[in-house]
């Protein structure tokens, strides 16, 4: 698939396109469906004074196999779900109780270039928000925000805001602006609270993380490289003593200087893999740094669910 196809216009995305300045798209999956995708310009991390903690050169999210990337395409809503496919659309109850494996095939059915999003994507848009002095909030209280009970979406259980009964979780993106990553009408929704969002490209086995180098997601699982530094059993960040390399500081946040909000969460027993950004219930543990390595990738739960990226 090539750029210009991408660019092809049509009156959906021309009027999404009008609409947001351009910072949103709409990008159709191999099998028809329209997606809303927010476009992300190549950055690099001395553009967002973060070199002296990270290094310098491009963000590893626009790097796919050593080659840089103009843009990323990052689902502006979680995932909702068309039949077996995963589409990023607004005011859809999100795709949840969904495992690790599912989830990226919900996301690699759509065609080539489309993957479930990654910790090298997650944590691209979480330094931009850091760099830009904002943290976006999210529902966190059962359909609200658990301090600011004035921030609330529509729930899609149809319960009362703030009751713990029923599933709590929101339509994508029925919440306020203060729920984008950028606190504007056109930012990418919900990356604090409603559901955890599994994400691919780094795990923890025994302790030990293992990640793939850039946002190349044709790299096989077996392939994915042992980074040499661990993570113990010791929950929240406050309390883990891990030393990180380079690319663990980049893409989990080891490096603890970033100081983004949001819990650490651990089992370093066995095989987990990563959920970010805390769910419906979990306060003020949920955050963009809200890491979860607790539980392996047969997770199925109504606090889980994952979101669409795209890159080519």
């Amino acid at each position: 698939m090539s750029r210009m196809i991408i660019s092809t216009p049509d009156a959906l995305r021309q009027s999404v396109e009008a609409a947001t300045g351009g910072r949103m798209t709409v990008l159709y999956d191999d099998h028809g469906l329209p997606n809303y995708m927010y476009v992300i310009p190549r950055f690099r991390y001395e553009d967002l004074g973060f070199d002296s903690e990270l290094g310098s050169g491009v963000v590893t999210a626009f790097l796919v196999d050593g080659q840089q990337k103009d843009e990323i395409f990052i689902g502006a809503y979680q995932a909702s779900r068309v039949g077996d496919v995963a589409c990023s659309l607004p005011g859809r109850e999100v795709w949840r109780s969904i495992n690790w494996d599912d989830s990226l095939a919900a996301c690699t059915t759509k065609g080539e270039g489309w993957h479930m999003m990654t910790v090298h994507e997650w944590a691209a848009v979480a330094l931009f928000c850091k760099a830009n002095g904002y943290e976006p909030t999210g529902n966190t209280d059962y359909g609200r925000h658990h301090d600011n009970h004035h921030e609330f979406g529509r729930r899609s259980d149809g319960g009362d805001l703030g009751d713990s009964s029923g599933v709590g979780n929101i339509f994508a993106g029925t919440g306020p602006d203060a729920w984008r990553h950028d606190g504007s009408p056109t930012g990418i929704a919900d990356l604090v609270g409603n559901v955890w969002e599994w994400l691919w490209g780094a795990k923890l086995q025994d302790g030990r993380i293992y990640a793939v180098e850039d946002n190349d997601t044709s790299v096989d699982e077996s392939s994915w490289q042992d980074t040499g530094a661990d993570l113990t059993d010791a929950n929240p960040w406050t309390s883990s003593d891990v030393t990180g390399t380079q690319l663990t500081d980049r893409i989990l946040f080891t490096y603890p200087g970033i100081d983004l909000g949001g819990r650490l969460y651990v089992n370093d027993e066995g095989e987990r893999f990563p959920r970010r950004g805390g769910s419906r219930g979990n306060g003020s543990d949920a955050g963009l740094a809200a890491l979860s390595l607790n539980d392996s990738r047969s997770l199925t739960y109504t606090h889980t669910g994952f979101r669409p990226a795209f890159v080519i």
